[in-house]
């Protein structure tokens, strides 16, 4: 169909199957377009450059394309423009318009509704090829179906903006780097943490976000986590994670922990941080501990309160040796000077009973001193033997003995050496009063245990105070470690429940156990660091 002052334009297989003289191989080579163009997975045409883009040849591939077959759209009885969305049709226009003005080649990708009412997306390219004398552009092109590929980007879009999603609503920091430590991804939470937009940091190296004083300590651990990854990555996920220091934008620093697992795709690996501010969860805990303290502290001034008769008494004797001596010694200077050496003994006895009466008062400062809590490597006999020493004190006051069970070679313990004593003079006193209110014949040995285990694979101390009194009935068992619960007449019922926290704060356990014969036995494990006989493997 052809309009008025129109140039014919025969379709390209037309033209090739047209007989010329001299050239009998021209059917041929059309024979071998027609069946090139079947099988290509498109259409090519032939169109006018006009509104809708009327076309006077289609290749068969036509039918699969839209629907429609060639026939319909060779006599124009349907135009291409006319199911081509609506939507896209005028920026198809205008790309087509403008490379036809400027005589370059054209690509587009638009959607189509083919004759059922399908919607496809389809790539097109082509090119002007001639000019009619009216001016009209004949373009000449290829169209295929690339639905599937759009389909598959728009899930491919879709995935990746619901995992961004769940990564910006994470309330962790989400930091992805390179293998050389550059910041490739900074999500919601981590701008919110660090202050840093991510136009300020992405291409950075991560170090940016730790204080320059930690830099090169960070460093030295990217690199081990590195190493540490690299022969591990086929198929095994894994993850180290450390407490850092954060750097904000404007330097302030902040407590976080540090996660780096590794990502590996078909490139290259790359490395997720995850960051979890600890702000909260420090003052937190330094709430607690400070509560803890406060607790400890009334606890063991009580503790000292009813010592005081026993404390007394063990002070008054070096008080009044000393006293004595000091007496005897200026008698002997009185009565002649030759009794200058028997002068010297008094005053060296003297010194000793000063000293001993100086070493009682020494351990109650320790006790009833406010203090902060403060963890230590500590060696574990001289702890458990000044804590011995002073336990002695309400001992002999009540007619005791406290037998000592110290084996020769003990591990070193990392403690608050002032708690620990407090939770082994509490639970001594305890086995004391529990025997005195017993009422059967009355016992006068009590037993400071300790011993290394082995609990779970760990080297774990393990120290327990073993009494001969009426034991722990189930009804008192059920509310033992309760804050001021006590069968005493009085106290203030805290003893045992600061003494759990304390042992639990130092990541151990404090439990009892009813004695197959008589009494009970409360114990606590502290987690072992070494042996004495080789002081140079500390382990944290």
């Amino acid at each position: 169909m052809t309009e008025p002052n129109q140039r014919h334009e025969s379709s390209p297989v037309e033209t090739l199957k047209q007989p010329l003289q001299g050239k009998t191989h021209l059917p041929v080579s059309a024979s071998r377009l027609e069946t090139l163009l079947q099988n290509l997975p498109g259409m090519a045409y032939r169109c006018l450059n006009r509104a809708h883009w009327p076309m006077d040849f289609v290749s068969d591939g036509c039918v699969e394309l839209c629907g429609y077959h060639r026939f319909e759209i060779e006599n124009q009885s349907v135009l291409w423009g006319d199911f081509t969305h609506p939507e896209d049709i005028q920026e198809v226009e205008r790309k087509v318009k403008a490379a036809a003005n400027r005589q370059q080649p054209f690509e587009v990708e638009y959607r189509i509704i083919t004759k059922d009412g399908t919607q496809k997306w389809v790539w097109e390219r082509g090119r002007v090829v001639d000019i009619r004398d009216d001016g009209i552009a004949v373009l000449e092109g290829f169209i295929t179906d690339i639905t599937d590929r759009k389909l598959s980007e728009a899930a491919s879009i879709h995935a990746n903006a619901f995992a961004q999603a769940v990564v910006d609503s994470a309330i962790e920091a989400v930091i992805t780097v390179d293998n050389q430590g550059r910041i490739e991804s900074f999500n919601h939470a981590a701008q919110n943490m660090f202050d840093f937009l991510p136009e300020e940091v992405i291409g950075n190296q991560c170090r940016t976000l730790i204080p320059a004083t930690d830099s090169r300590e960070f460093d030295q651990f990217f690199k081990h986590c590195l190493s540490h990854f690299r022969p591990i990555l086929q198929g095994k996920k894994t993850s180290i994670g450390r407490e850092i220091n954060g750097n904000k934008k404007m330097g302030a620093v902040f407590p976080a922990h540090l996660t780096i697992s590794p990502v590996q795709d078909e490139i290259e690996t790359k490395y997720l941080l995850l960051v979890r501010d600890l702000t909260e969860q420090k003052a937190t805990e330094k709430e607690a501990r400070d509560q803890r303290e406060l607790l400890a502290h009334a606890d063991r001034l009580n503790t000292l309160g009813e010592m005081t008769a026993g404390i007394a008494h063990e002070i008054n004797q070096p008080l009044t040796a000393i006293s004595m001596y000091a007496n005897s010694g200026l008698g002997f200077l009185d009565r002649s000077p030759a009794n200058l050496g028997r002068a010297r003994e008094a005053l060296n006895k003297l010194s000793e009973q000063a000293h001993r009466a100086g070493a009682i008062i020494e351990r109650m400062q320790q006790m009833t001193r406010p203090r902060d809590s403060k963890q230590e490597i500590v060696h574990c006999e001289p702890l458990i033997r000044e804590v011995h020493k002073l336990a002695e004190v309400e001992a002999q006051s009540r007619n005791f003995i406290i037998v000592l069970d110290l084996p020769s070679a003990l591990p070193k313990v990392r403690c608050d050496p002032i708690q620990i004593q407090q939770v082994i003079l509490n639970l001594l006193r305890n086995g004391m009063e529990s025997m005195e209110s017993a009422a059967s014949i009355r016992e006068h040995e009590i037993i400071l245990s300790v011993k290394v285990v082995e609990l779970s694979g760990d080297k774990r101390l393990k120290v327990s105070i073993i009494d001969k009194g009426p034991g722990i009935s189930d009804q008192i068992a059920k509310q033992l470690y309760q804050p001021f619960t006590t069968t005493k007449s009085s106290g203030m019922g805290l003893g045992l429940s600061i003494s759990r926290s304390i042992i639990f704060a130092h990541d151990g356990i404090l439990e009892f156990t009813n004695n197959p014969s008589k009494g009970a036995t409360f114990y606590f494990t502290l987690p072992a660091l070494s042996t004495v006989n080789d002081l140079g493997t500390n382990e944290d």
